[in-house]
Formats: C-alpha cells, sequence, structure tokens
C-alpha cells in the first residue's frame, strides 16, 4: 500500500513512539517500509551503493514474505530471520529490534543527519539523490519550496548537468505536485492504472492484473496506484513494468515488487503474488487498513489468522493449515463474513452490516434514468439543447432537466428576466426535435450573497425545475453561508441544491456552512441534494452523502454536462457508493411514471 514518507505509523511522531513499545509486533509491510525509508535516507546521503541496495533488496524481499517475521523470529530467533535471502546479521538485528520495541534506534539517528523537507524534493520529476544531495550541500535546499525559489531564480541553468530544460520541468514538477496535494483525482489515477494494466495485459506475461488500493476502493483522491498480478514469468513482468513510457524513475525493482514514480507524478506498485493467493493478496492490498484490522480482529477470535497469503487456522504464532486463499470470497468466507464490495470497506459499519445481512444494495449506473442539471449553448455550454437531449436520448434516459445558467457573472447570455421566454421556446423546440423524452424546462439560478436567487419568483414560477447553487462570495463565515444556503432552500421554487459545498477537487476547498442546519432545511422543504459526478467536483463528499442519506433525504446524481461528452457517471456512481447508496436514495432512478408522481407531489 502506500510507502510511508519517513517511518511506519508508530514512528511518525514524538507523541506515538511510547505506544510502539505496547505492540506486541510490527507486520512485514511495517518493517519493509522502515528498511525502504533507511535505503532512501542512505541513498540521499551519498552511502555506498551496496549498502543503499542492501536496504532496498529488504524492503521488497520482506514486503512479500509468505511468513510474518514475527513467526519466524519466535521459533528460530535471529537464526531464522537469517535464513531469508539478503538478511545478514546487521540486518536481523534491525529486526529483532523492531518487533521487540516497535522502532528502530538507526531510523531515528538518520533522520537527524537530512532534513524532513530533502525527501520530498527526492520525489520531485527530474530531482533525485545525487541533485538532491547537491541542491541540499551547495545552496541549502531543504524543502520543495527553497528548491522552486533556487529554479527560478536562474542560478542552475548555468551549471553542468541541469541547463533550462532541466530546470523547467522541475518547476513543471513542482507546480504538478502542488496542485495535486501529492494527490491525484480518481479519474486521473484510474486512466494511468488502466493504462498500465491494459500493457501488462497485452504482453501476454500475466495470468492476471487487478487495481487494488485506494482506487479500487474508489477513493475520490489516490495517493499512489497498487496493482497485483501472477505470472510465471516475474523478470520479464518487472522489466516491462519499469520501462513502460509513463515511467519517469524507478524506485525500487524486485521479482516480486517494484516500484515507480509516473510521469504524471504519481507512484506506481507492482506486485507480483502465486495465483493460489492471489485473493488473499487482493483483499488484503485493496484494504483500507482500518477495515483489514476489523477483519482480522473478528478472525482471530474465531481461532484463524488472516494475512496477504491467506486465512489459516491458528493464531499468528502458531499458524496452522491454509484453509482460503484462492478468491476473495473464500477470505470472506473462512471468517464467516459475506464479500463486501471494495467501495465499503473502510471500517465504518460495513463488516457489522454484512455479519447482520444488512448490506446496501448499492446503486450501479444503469440505475440512473434521467439527469437533473445540464447546460446548453444558451449558457455555457457548448452545443444545443437538442444536441444534448439527443445524447442524453441515446444514453437510455427517459427524463432531462435544462438548466442553463441564471447568474449576474458575465457568463455568455444565460437566463434573465428579459430572454426567459426565448429559453422556454428553445426548450420546446428541444422536446419536438427529440420525441419520448420529457424535457424539464429549467434553470441553475445563483444563490446571491443574502440568500435571494438571481431571477425573482415570477420568472421563476415559469420554470419546471429550479437549481439553486453558490458561485460566488466563497469566503462569507460559516455563520453567513449557512443562513444563505438555507434561505435559498426556503423559496419555495428550488427543487435541487447542486455542487453544496461547491469545492473544485485538488484544487479548491469547499465553503463551511454548518452541515446539520442546511440538510435539516433541505429535509424540511423537500429539496434535493446533489452529488454532481463532475471528477472535478464529486460533491457532495462519500461521508456527507452518507450523513445525507441517514437523514432521509433524497440526493440526485447528475453529471453538471456542458457538452455531449460529459455524460459520465463512473465516478459519481464511485462516490454513491462509497456512500452506501442505494437507488432508493436517489430521486432519478425511478422510471418515468414514478419520477413524474413525485415530480407532482
Amino acid at each position: 500500500m502506500t510507502v510511508a514518507p519517513l517511518a511506519p505509523p508508530c514512528l511518525r511522531s514524538k507523541n506515538a513512539v511510547s505506544m510502539c513499545y505496547t505492540v506486541s509486533t510490527m507486520t512485514n509491510a511495517e518493517i519493509a517500509d522502515t528498511f525502504g525509508i533507511v535505503g532512501k535516507i542512505l541513498d540521499l546521503l551519498g552511502e555506498n551503493p551496496f549498502r543503499v541496495r542492501a536496504y532496498q533488496r529488504a524492503d521488497q524481499t520482506i514486503a512479500t514474505l509468505s511468513t510474518e517475521l514475527r513467526e519466524l523470529y519466535d521459533a528460530k530467533g535471529l537464526d531464522g530471520l537469517q535464513e531469508i535471502d539478503g538478511i545478514g546479521k546487521d540486518l536481523s538485528l534491525k529486526i529483532e529490534e523492531l518487533l521487540n520495541t516497535g522502532k528502530l534506534q538507526y531510523l531515528f539517528d538518520l533522520e537527524k543527519q537530512v532534513p524532513k523537507g530533502l525527501l520530498d524534493v527526492m520525489q520531485i520529476p527530474g530531482m533525485g539523490p545525487k541533485k538532491t544531495k547537491f541542491v541540499w550541500e551547495k545552496f541549502q535546499v531543504e524543502s520543495i519550496a527553497d528548491l522552486e525559489k533556487l529554479a527560478m531564480s536562474g542560478a542552475l541553468t548555468t551549471l553542468k548537468g541541469w541547463g533550462e530544460k532541466s530546470v523547467a520541468n522541475i518547476l513543471l514538477g513542482i507546480e504538478t505536485k502542488r496542485s495535486m496535494g501529492g494527490r491525484a483525482s480518481i479519474a486521473t489515477a484510474w486512466q494511468l492504472a488502466d493504462q498500465l494494466v491494459a500493457m501488462l495485459k497485452r504482453s501476454k506475461l500475466c495470468k492476471k492484473v487487478e487495481i487494488a488500493g485506494s482506487l479500487r476502493r474508489r477513493k475520490e483522491t489516490i495517493g499512489d496506484i497498487d496493482l497485483l498480478a501472477t505470472s510465471d514469468q516475474a523478470v520479464e513482468v518487472m522489466q516491462l513494468f519499469c520501462t513502460a513510457p509513463g515511467v519517469e524513475r524507478v524506485l525500487g525493482k524486485g521479482l516480486t515488487k517494484s516500484s515507480v514514480i509516473l510521469k504524471a507524478g504519481i507512484q506506481a506498485d507492482l506486485r507480483v503474488v502465486e495465483p493460489e493467493v492471489f485473493g488473499a493478496a487482493l483483499q488484503y492490498f485493496t484494504g483500507s487498513k482500518e477495515h483489514n484490522i476489523r477483519l482480522r480482529s473478528l478472525a482471530q477470535q474465531k481461532g484463524i489468522t488472516i494475512n496477504e497469503y491467506g486465512a489459516f487456522e491458528g493464531t499468528p504464532e502458531n499458524k496452522g493449515k491454509r484453509i482460503a486463499a484462492a478468491t476473495e470470497e473464500d477470505v470472506y468466507a473462512a471468517v464467516g463474513v459475506p464479500w463486501m464490495a471494495p467501495e465499503l470497506r473502510e471500517d465504518h459499519g460495513e463488516i457489522d452490516a454484512a455479519l447482520a445481512g444488512e448490506l446496501p444494495a448499492l446503486i450501479e449506473e444503469k440505475d440512473l434514468h434521467g439527469d437533473l442539471h445540464m447546460h446548453s449553448a444558451f449558457s455555457d455550454g457548448s452545443v444545443s439543447m437538442t444536441k444534448m437531449a439527443k445524447a442524453a436520448k441515446d444514453r437510455g434516459f427517459s427524463y432531462i432537466a435544462m438548466t442553463d445558467h441564471a447568474s449576474a457573472m458575465g457568463m455568455v447570455r444565460g437566463i434573465k428576466e428579459g430572454n426567459i421566454n426565448e429559453y422556454l421556446e428553445l426548450v420546446a423546440e428541444a422536446r419536438e426535435a427529440v420525441p419520448g423524452l420529457i424535457i424539464l424546462a429549467g434553470a441553475e439560478v445563483d444563490i446571491q450573497e443574502d440568500g435571494d436567487l438571481y431571477l425573482p419568483d415570477k420568472t421563476l414560477k415559469k420554470l419546471d425545475w429550479v437549481v439553486a447553487s453558490v458561485h460566488n462570495r466563497f469566503n462569507q463565515s460559516r455563520e453567513q453561508m449557512t443562513k444563505r444556503i438555507v434561505t435559498a432552500i426556503e423559496n419555495s421554487h428550488v427543487r435541487l441544491l447542486a455542487h453544496p459545498t461547491t469545492r473544485l477537487l485538488l484544487e479548491r476547498p469547499g465553503v463551511e456552512f454548518d452541515v446539520e442546519a442546511v440538510f435539516s432545511a433541505a429535509k424540511k422543504h423537500g429539496v434535493l441534494l446533489e452529488l454532481n459526478a463532475s471528477v472535478s467536483r464529486l460533491d457532495l463528499s462519500d461521508v456527507l452523502c452518507r450523513r445525507a442519506k441517514d437523514m432521509g433525504i433524497l440526493l440526485s446524481i447528475d453529471c453538471d454536462a456542458h457538452k455531449v461528452m460529459d455524460f459520465d457517471y463512473r465516478y459519481g456512481i464511485a462516490q454513491a457508493r462509497r456512500a452506501w447508496l442505494e437507488p432508493k436514495d436517489v430521486v432519478n432512478t425511478l422510471p418515468l411514471l414514478p419520477f413524474e408522481q413525485w415530480l407532482a407531489s
């Protein structure tokens, strides 16, 4: 899974260090991560390459061991650890320290020699241990901010081995990292992962290839990409992976695990496992960590041990025969838990729900029958209403709401008091041009600073569907924003609150408001909350969608489409599934007749 930036979880803060002594053991993954970080620091310090490589190999070897280090150590002590390929006396002593104390003094000592920010600098495309060390020693660069300042000063462009192009690439890498906040949107990450998976499948070197990690759980932003494969040609698979066109730099390469930084600035890891344990590995590396801990705890209560190699009879210290590993379903069944969709695996009550037979029947894209928020060229869309309507019908929808902007923000035309009749005529033309599709005449109306809507009530009365949304004055106080949105919800013409927090994913945070007050107002006045499926928004978040569901508030999943190609609901549906939403929680899953009955109610 995600490599820790400096140390394993129990070593990342002074407050947490004392907790390490109460941990009975460290997992293989945590120990592997520790050695990986040691290797990076040694590389940065210019340590002997063979020593650096020893830690890198230890990281890869331990991460893919079929036996827990704790089990080996308890059975055979240091001799048992040294039976592992590449683990000599020095590394075995460090493993012993980690197993017994949960910390590694050697890592603490190394960290004192290197500014923490240098490990981030080393991750910038175009940098690396040698260049990072150079700018640290010559220009006292200790952070990405320092590197950016240096690159912009022009001091690097005349130096041998740098040049204007190299410096420009470094600045681009910094900007990319900043814009992503160290993460990528689910759409970006999925596209990159899909390319890697397709390449591996085309090669015929892998029998199975699957996406794992947070991307398989469909989190809205992704820290790194995890891929899992089976193959009897591991050397060739890893060579192909590490030399893929999108790879910027290889962090580590082995027979069972390789890690690279992609040119897009995101890390990708590939693990190759034996076919007979693929299901167990997929479950383990899908996570989440909290879900796996809960599952392991339940297993231990039943005398079963679960790890990435399967479900075993007995305790971690005294494992017996393996009883499940081939499929995820087998692993869950071994513990008496029904399989559940990856989107649910966050330790948010899903295991208890599964045991009680109460897992939600999660919504699917095919459940949608319409879209209640879209735009045409009448405001800021790129095509006519008729073309948008045809695209919706071709997609299989039976109803839509055409909701061009009504705003004072200077958008091209848009709906005004003076042109509402012209707008309605265009809607009528679209209805005639696309028979068999119900088209509601709607508008996305700006919520003004005081909560009033941009269009007066006499104009709103002419519309079938009114969407209200905030598009400016994002810096209002929590109290002001709450009052502003609640006031809009109280307008009897409003049917939908669009992209409620106004956030732009990885670009702009959402506005602050009292969620309980706004949601309660929506429930009281029968106003829908939107899950905006545009990948630039995905607003509401999964957490807020789940809260709306729990409060009994209906949602609408819309694309906010501005052109035909925007009719893409994949990531909005993923967000909905993470929120436990079922078709009954989303109004536009209603077929036409029930929807018309709901609309008239």
